[in-house]
């Protein structure tokens, strides 16, 4: 996991987000962002948000686990 954070969606409810980096091959991985505590649609898209702690997370595991040096800052 990468990033997590909570956000008040109604009186009642607080959905917690997790970011996480999954290592699909040497040379792809799959950002996951996973909300929980509410009902979610699933569409044919998907669009992960990043902060920049999270991006600057990403970049170092990228480079420390996976070995990738192309990455830009």
């Amino acid at each position: 996991m990468i990033g997590q954070d909570k956000f008040k969606i109604s009186e009642d409810e607080v959905a917690k987000r997790e970011l996480k980096l999954i290592k699909v091959s040497d040379d792809v991985i799959q950002v996951q962002e996973e909300i929980h505590g509410i009902i979610a649609l699933v569409g044919a898209t998907s669009t992960v948000n990043i902060k920049k702690e999270e991006l600057k997370n990403l970049i170092k595991v990228v480079k420390e686990e996976f070995g990738w040096t192309d990455i830009c800052e």
